[in-house]
């Protein structure tokens, strides 16, 4: 067992910090937005966090606060906050899916089964700091979040896990019982219609009843998009059926009440990925959640945990 650090001391380096066990092994990018860059089963060999084709792990970036995500993108598994989509909202520009993807984290602690960054936001006067810690001897991870509201003013925010899931035709959609709806119904091409249905159905755009769970190959370029609401439980993930094995997010649902899911079935840029995604706030329109009292908020100079918790089943 061993947690071992290969940290480069220069900002135009890749910083690289890993952690590990006998049964995992998680490799974490400071540079790139703090974010776990993959996540190994070290008994299967299988590898779950998903990369397009282009991305060299042995390379950092550079990226201006505002950048796209869509075109900087290169997997892994993001934080997003204080919003989704870019846009003014109360006074502020927002910029696309937050700022904490696109910067580099200070590391603050590195000890063999712990590591902790930290991030001073621009965009809203807020501290984050990030705990992740691997347990010695099983296949679970803790993910501790800490948000410090620094003003006297209530800041509503969106914070969400997106977790790029590398899949395979017939791996399995993960939720408990919870109502499904498309986030963006332009998107949808699975689901045919707008409104509400328990997971794992939904309906399609014949009015046929089309099963959520079972993911197609590439060559259907399919896409979907939807939001999970009222979970039964606080769990999602992916089960591999080539080893038989989830990766399971387990987590309390007063802490994230929601899940996005995200799935390009070769539908979307060509990428073969399924984007989970653990959520504080529905919709994604942070103004429209506010409306909907969907949203969470940030009290003047609280200072708020949320945390969750992975796990490799087999």
């Amino acid at each position: 067992m061993r947690g071992s650090v290969g940290m480069a001391l220069e900002a135009t380096q890749a910083q690289v910090l890993t952690l590990e066990n006998s049964q995992i092994k998680l490799t974490v990018r400071p540079d790139l937005g703090g974010r776990i860059d993959q996540l190994q089963d070290c008994q299967t060999g299988h590898s779950w966090l998903w990369h397009p084709s282009h991305y060299d792990p042995d390379a950092t970036r550079s990226l201006s606060i505002g950048a796209s995500f869509d075109e900087a993108w290169t997997g892994g598994w993001d934080e997003v906050f204080p919003n989704d989509a870019a846009g003014r909202f109360q006074g502020r520009d927002l910029v696309d899916h937050g700022e904490l993807w696109s910067q580099r984290w200070e590391v603050l602690q590195c000890l063999p089964f712990r590591i902790t960054l930290g991030y001073q936001c621009q965009t809203v006067p807020v501290r984050v700091e990030k705990l992740i810690q691997l347990d010695p001897g099983r296949p679970e991870v803790k993910l501790v979040y800490w948000f410090e509201n620094q003003s006297e003013e209530p800041i509503p925010f969106l914070f969400k896990h997106h977790a790029a899931i590398a899949i395979e035709p017939g791996d399995e959609i993960l939720l408990p019982d919870c109502w499904v709806e498309p986030a963006f119904m332009e998107f949808s091409q699975l689901i045919g219609q707008p409104g509400k249905t328990r997971f794992p159905e939904a309906i399609g755009a014949k009015g046929e009843t089309v099963d959520l769970r079972t993911m197609p190959p590439p060559s259907s370029q399919l896409q979907e998009f939807y939001y999970s609401s009222d979970l039964a439980s606080g769990y999602c993930g992916i089960r591999h059926q080539g080893t038989q094995s989830a990766l399971l997010l387990t987590f309390d649902t007063d802490t994230f009440p929601y899940v996005w899911m995200f799935q390009s079935y070769g539908g979307w840029r060509d990428h073969y990925v399924v984007v989970v995604e653990p959520c504080t706030t529905m919709p994604a329109d942070l103004e429209e959640a506010c409306r909907q009292q969907t949203i969470a908020v940030l009290q003047p100079q609280e200072r708020q945990c949320r945390q969750l918790t992975l796990q490799l089943r087999r």
